[in-house]
């Protein structure tokens, strides 16, 4: 996975969230790709190469309380 296509977002709940980002070829789909817990986003990183160079865009990013995104200690922030 490329490094420079990693992405960060402030939502208005003010949690940061960090994910994959790579736009489709013409003509292609987007593909969501949604890990479990305790993984990350890099856990896709076969999938998102692949389709990525079959002309797919990607959305992978880490969830609530993993990789890079925010990790509230308020279990309520997790709806």
């Amino acid at each position: 996975m490329d490094n420079s296509r990693y992405k960060d977002v402030t939502v208005r709940r003010g949690l940061a969230y960090h994910y994959y980002l790579s736009a489709p070829a013409t003509g292609k789909s987007v593909l969501l790709f949604l890990h479990g817990f305790p993984s990350t986003s890099y856990d896709w990183k076969r999938q998102v190469v692949f389709f990525q160079n079959l002309g797919y865009g990607i959305v992978a990013p880490d969830l609530l309380g993993t990789g890079g995104t925010a990790k509230p200690l308020d279990d309520k922030q997790y709806r």
